[in-house]
C-alpha cells in the first residue's frame, strides 16, 4: 500500500506536464501568464479565464502554465517556519473558536522520495504539492477558505 493518499476528485489535478482542465481549477487560483511580448507573469484566475478554458483550452492552455510552489511563494501566501520544528512550514486557519495547523513538509525533509512539498495525513500518508493552485484548491478543500496573497 503506498504512503500516498488520494485526493478526493473535487481536489485532484492532472496537470504535471499536461494540460489544465476545467476540473483542475477555480476563480482566485494562480498560474503564469505568457504574455504575446514574452513576458511570464503571474495572473489571478477568474470567471472569464473558466469560460475560456472550456470554450478554447488549447489556447488557453498555450499560455498559462503551473507556477513551481516554492518557500517563496508560500511566504507570499503566509505560511512560516518560526513555529515549526526544522523541514517544516505552516500557516494557521482560525474559524471561530477552531485552530488548523496547516502545516507542510519542506522537500527533501523525510528523505529523498519527498522531492516536493508534502502535507501529511497521520503521521504516515502524504500528499504531494507540487504547484501553487494544488495548494490553493487542496487548502480549500480542508478550510472552505481559498489562500490568497497575504
Amino acid at each position: 500500500m503506498s504512503n500516498e493518499v488520494q485526493n478526493p476528485a473535487s481536489c485532484q489535478t492532472a496537470v504535471s506536464g499536461s494540460a489544465f482542465s476545467i476540473h483542475d481549477l477555480k476563480c482566485g487560483n494562480i498560474l503564469n501568464y505568457d504574455t504575446a511580448e514574452g513576458e511570464i507573469l503571474p495572473t489571478v484566475i477568474d470567471w472569464q479565464d473558466l469560460k475560456w478554458l472550456t470554450e478554447d483550452p488549447k489556447v488557453f492552455n498555450l499560455v498559462h502554465s503551473p507556477i513551481p510552489l516554492t518557500e517563496e511563494w508560500l511566504l507570499k501566501f503566509g505560511f512560516s517556519d518560526k513555529d515549526y520544528k526544522r523541514g517544516y512550514i505552516g500557516k494557521d486557519f482560525k474559524s471561530g473558536g477552531m485552530i488548523l495547523d496547516f502545516v507542510l513538509s519542506k522537500p527533501f525533509s523525510k528523505g529523498e522520495w519527498n522531492s516536493t512539498y508534502t502535507f501529511n495525513f497521520e503521521g504516515h500518508r502524504f500528499s504531494k504539492i507540487e504547484f501553487v493552485h494544488e495548494l490553493q484548491n487542496f487548502y480549500y478543500c480542508l478550510t472552505g477558505v481559498m489562500l490568497s496573497l497575504s
